[in-house]
């Protein structure tokens, strides 16, 4: 087995700026350039791979042509070398180190320049190891993934529900989100179903309870949607601001601006029901704290569609590349069915997935399963922890509480 052969990792599918000056930086790295600036001596950048055998290795950077003169600095662990990059130069080598089993992660710092940037290498090279070692990394060939791979895996919940004893009317779930800073980008799901979902999000500017409907007709253009097949709004909070979606199917978003605060349990319940004329009814429910009462977020009519709840399931995303190092997690608890006929239907397990990303290996860092008596999901931080896809997990439904609240009286607030 020949273990010499260089291995490329591109920082365009593996490197993320972890760190800027406090007034910030242009430094940045584009998912198909690389790094295109780097010229801060407070940026710091940070590149993961994962092996499965520990030994000493040799890592270089590969770079176009060195423009000046430029010293850097390369970090393992407590091992930092020094190094000095010539002008012209293409391929520099930052020393060896012993690597552990697991994610590997390489900092990299700019100490010197001549020119206007330190350097901007493309890819870490890795040498010492053979190629089917390195068990998970974005490789040369994965650039068409580059973005996906730097967003990390996204994981899901897909919960245990009898949809054939009766039909589902109702889902009850409470959710705390833990994402260590709020990075921003993170989307935790509370309530997905068959044609939409419902849940917690951190945007780029704020905090925000967001639900979404698909329209029936397939396109990633509103505007193309026919106007008698377009998702009607019959309720609404009067924080609640609706407007159309694109880009992963069509159909109408709601979302609020909401302070969420992380480590805080929040609950919430979804609603669906069919109408005549072959609509399906939607409605969001959350229960606020500040005021003790569960709100109406949102309440939706679906054309074509005649069905009650379908496919309870929850996930979490990261959906901004550039915060993809960074841990998030999001425990659900105390999840009820709930059938047309009012039967309460405690949740006992759910199967664990996870996406193309974590299913290609390009990322490791997912998990899902049981904690206490709560199921849990977790991604992205480069952990090396996690379950096989598609696990099964179950827990005791008579420790779960069943809730106190009025679906009666709660129905009427969905129908305007």
């Amino acid at each position: 087995m020949n273990t010499h052969n260089p291995i490329h990792l591109p920082l365009s599918g593996n490197g993320f700026i972890t760190r800027k000056a406090p007034r910030g930086s242009d430094d940045q790295i584009h998912r198909h350039q690389g790094l295109t600036t780097w010229a801060d001596p407070h940026t710091r950048i940070s590149v993961w791979f994962k092996v499965s055998a520990a030994r000493t290795a040799t890592l270089a950077l590969e770079l176009p042509p060195a423009p000046a003169a430029a010293t850097v600095s390369a970090t393992i662990g407590e091992v930092t070398h020094i190094v000095s990059i010539e002008k012209g130069a293409t391929l520099v080598t930052l020393g060896s180190w012993e690597l552990p089993v697991g994610y590997v992660r390489v900092d990299l710092q700019g100490v010197t320049r001549e020119g206007e940037n330190f350097v901007t290498p493309t890819s870490l090279v890795l040498l010492g190891y053979a190629d089917e070692e390195v068990v998970s990394a974005a490789r040369p060939q994965d650039r068409d993934n580059f973005y996906w791979t730097r967003r990390g895996p996204s994981v899901h919940t897909k919960y245990n529900v009898d949809y054939e004893t009766d039909d589902i009317e109702w889902f009850y779930n409470e959710m705390t989100v833990n994402p260590g800073e709020d990075p921003q980008g993170t989307y935790a799901m509370a309530i997905g179903f068959s044609g939409g979902y419902f849940g917690a999000q951190v945007t780029d500017k704020r905090k925000q309870l967001i639900f979404s409907i698909w329209s029936p007709h397939v396109t990633d253009n509103p505007a193309e949607i026919p106007e008698e097949l377009r998702v009607k709004v019959l309720a609404k909070h009067d924080s609640q601001w609706i407007g159309d979606f694109g880009n992963e199917g069509s159909g109408s978003q709601s979302f609020m601006h909401y302070d969420w605060v992380s480590g805080t349990k929040y609950r919430y319940l979804m609603r669906v029901v069919p109408r005549e004329n072959n609509y399906t009814q939607y409605t969001a429910y959350f229960f606020f704290p500040e005021t003790g009462k569960w709100e109406v977020l949102a309440s939706f009519l679906r054309p074509q569609t005649n069905t009650y709840l379908k496919g309870a399931h929850s996930f979490l995303e990261s959906f901004i590349p550039e915060t993809g190092y960074k841990y998030r997690r999001a425990n659900y608890s105390n999840q009820w069915a709930v059938t047309k006929g009012g039967v309460w239907l405690p949740v006992d397990g759910f199967k664990f997935t996870a996406d193309a990303t974590a299913r290609a290996e390009l990322r490791h860092d997912y998990a899902g399963g049981v904690h206490g008596n709560d199921f849990y999901l977790a991604n992205c931080g480069f952990f090396n922890d996690n379950p096989p896809i598609d696990s099964t997990f179950t827990r005791d439904v008579s420790k779960l509480v069943r809730p106190d609240i009025d679906l009666t009286e709660l129905a009427k607030l969905g129908n305007g």
